[in-house]
């Protein structure tokens, strides 16, 4: 079991790949489909895993992973757990604009068993983005993955002029904006 690094292996063309990590499969599904709907202009692959790290038997076989998202869902404290355990497995370059936060089921908070603050201090701890998104909400589910293949085009370096770093100034100014 390595840890999992975004520049070891080669980008091929005009293909954007992303990694979603959630402890809840049907949630991954629904954020994959959503993704998978949009208009694109290249050709989007994305991978699906309960945890990090990987099995290192298929590691030959993988691909690159331009973003890694984590799923986050407010109900289950397991969910929380699961992201927390699976960071430290994921190289420190990929906290370089190429990975995201995603909450989902924030919109009652009585039924929440992980505050959202909590999850808003690890985002701000690893200068990476948060979205919230209720699953039920078709319209909040595609714009979510318009949001999440916007950010993967930019990691993946299919957006002229703008890079993944690009994101982190981006975030720490929004970070900046909030405290004051």
């Amino acid at each position: 079991m390595t840890s999992l690094r975004p520049f070891d292996k080669l980008p091929k063309l005009n293909t954007a790949v992303v990694l979603l990590v959630g402890s809840e499969e049907i949630h991954r599904e629904k954020i994959a489909n959503a993704i998978l709907k949009e208009p694109k202009t290249v050709n989007v692959k994305i991978h699906m895993t309960q945890s990090l790290p990987l099995p290192y038997e298929r590691e030959h076989l993988r691909p690159r992973f331009d973003m890694v998202v984590f799923l986050i869902n407010l109900r289950s404290q397991f969910s929380l757990s699961v992201v927390l355990r699976s960071l430290s497995h994921l190289d420190l370059n990929y906290f370089l604009g190429k990975v995201c936060f995603l909450a989902t089921g924030c919109a009652d908070v009585k039924s929440c068993m992980v505050d959202i603050s909590v999850v808003k201090k690890l985002a701000d701890k690893h200068l990476t983005t948060l979205l919230l998104c209720q699953l039920d909400n078709e319209e909040d589910v595609a714009c979510s993955a318009q949001r999440i293949l916007h950010n993967l085009e930019i990691c993946a370096g299919l957006v002229p002029g703008v890079s993944a770093l690009y994101l982190t100034p981006l975030i720490s100014n929004c970070l900046a904006f909030d405290q004051s």
